[in-house]
């Protein structure tokens, strides 16, 4: 609660003169109660003239910041903006690989939808990343669109992180069902198969996170004239609401919004993370014996098997990145899985999940480097895909350097022809072909240009 001198110096000022919050007031105080503010003013009004709109309130540029904490601030201006780019780039170069006709596979499909999920994840926390630099942050309409938005990109956000935690698990058991049975690594699935199970991801994925925008209710108010723009957002499922008031929304409707959000946590945190350490673990335990059967059968290349021979290996490298990437994933996702579950009230470890938050994000744009360092056959892909566009950039720069250079003297003889005279137009007339008559194999007819340009320079 705000005392009643600061909420009188709020609402009483000059009124022709912006008032100005004190610089030890919180913002969020006054959003929330500017209803009992004016019901405190209609007992008691001060006098008129005196008396100021509530929107007139002006407040501080320190109090323009939306980060929880010092903690958050740095990081979202400092490390977020090169983790971002590094990750999107990252990704990006994933994708042109793991696209490409040669390396088309179902395990490079999970990877490939991976990879898109995680760059649209990425994108989506530009928004939280500007908002901290002043040019935006002093933005109204920067502003504006960010608080009437930031709970559907969070939700959005949580989508795209829950489709690609199932795509790693999906990677993970085609990569643990190959290894296994080399019958199933070499088999295809029919056409429809591949979409389908993508497509249902994506689907129950949405189901399971869709509740998130209905989550959090947002009260948005402007200040100082229209100029200045604040929000507080509060969960829906909260005993209380803005100004000490009641809970407007329903008992059903609360439980409903818990019940989702168990479910979520249930469905979408704490199942990918065991299937993932099991996952792991198994896949782990296979590369160990498949090792084992390599090192045993290197003799069986002389009867004649050389091929069989580097079908495994091959599959024992892809499953080895496999498990880099399931390792990581793991890694970066366990401690932000054991703060939602544990931790009731997040806001009393801001800071700490905030710093969970930032590791789940390092995995995700982790995902280059470890393709780089454990597929070789990656590393040979990308810079095979990347020579072969810089040579195309290069003889196209090529090829328009010497049409530029040839379109110049061709001109210049047009013109002089066209400004000869007759006789010298007769002289290199061409004769009409005889019928019948056709041009030797390999010598292709020549243009005008080019029958007259050779007689001009004897000419000359």
């Amino acid at each position: 609660m705000l005392p009643s001198e600061q909420i009188l110096h709020f609402v009483m000022c000059n009124f022709n003169d912006n008032c100005t919050i004190p610089r030890n007031v919180d913002i969020n105080e006054i959003i929330v109660e500017n209803d009992e503010i004016l019901e405190r003013i209609e007992d008691d009004p001060p006098d008129e003239g005196q008396m100021a709109n509530f929107t007139e309130i002006c407040y501080p540029a320190e109090q323009n910041s939306v980060s929880g904490s010092p903690f958050e601030y740095h990081l979202q201006r400092y490390f977020y903006p090169i983790l971002v780019i590094f990750g999107i780039l990252g990704n990006s170069l994933n994708l042109t690989v793991l696209l490409n006709r040669s390396m088309r596979s179902r395990a490079n499909s999970f990877l490939a939808v991976l990879a898109f999920a995680d760059i649209i994840f990425l994108f989506l926390l530009l928004p939280n990343i500007l908002i901290n630099y002043s040019f935006f942050m002093n933005s109204y309409s920067f502003r504006s669109m960010y608080f009437y938005l930031k709970v559907h990109i969070l939700a959005t956000a949580n989508w795209c992180a829950s489709i690609a935690h199932w795509c790693v698990i999906a990677v993970s058991f085609d990569r643990l069902f190959g290894i296994r049975n080399p019958l199933y690594a070499r088999a295809t699935w029919k056409w429809w198969k591949l979409p389908m199970v993508i497509f249902s991801i994506g689907i129950i994925c949405g189901v399971f996170t869709f509740y998130q925008h209905f989550e959090f209710h947002c009260l948005i108010k402007d200040f100082c004239s229209g100029k200045q723009i604040f929000s507080k957002c509060k969960a829906v499922t909260g005993p209380t609401w803005f100004g000490n008031r009641t809970n407007p929304y329903s008992e059903q409707y609360r439980n409903l919004i818990s019940t989702c959000k168990m479910v979520n946590i249930f469905g979408m945190i704490v199942t990918p993370i065991i299937l993932l350490v099991i996952l792991n673990f198994l896949l782990l335990w296979s590369l160990r014996k498949r090792q084992k059967h390599l090192s045993m059968g290197k003799d069986l290349n002389e009867d004649g098997r050389h091929n069989d021979s580097h079908m495994q290996k091959t599959e024992h490298r892809v499953t080895l990145t496999v498990c880099f990437i399931v390792t990581m994933y793991t890694l970066t996702n366990l401690p932000s899985a054991l703060v939602h579950v544990s931790v009731s009230e997040p806001a009393s470890y801001y800071d700490l999940t905030i710093f969970t938050s930032t590791l789940v994000i390092c995995g995700k744009a982790s995902n280059f480097i470890l393709f780089c360092l454990g597929s070789k056959h990656f590393r040979l892909r990308l810079l095979k895909l990347t020579q072969r566009k810089i040579n195309r950039k290069i003889e196209s720069l090529a090829g328009s350097l010497i049409n530029n250079t040839t379109t110049v003297p061709l001109s210049t003889a047009k013109l002089s022809v066209s400004s000869s005279s007759g006789a010298a137009s007769r002289r290199v007339s061409m004769p009409p072909p005889k019928r019948g008559s056709e041009m030797p194999r390999g010598k292709r007819a020549q243009s005008a240009v080019e029958a007259i340009y050779p007689l001009l320079k004897s000419k000359s």
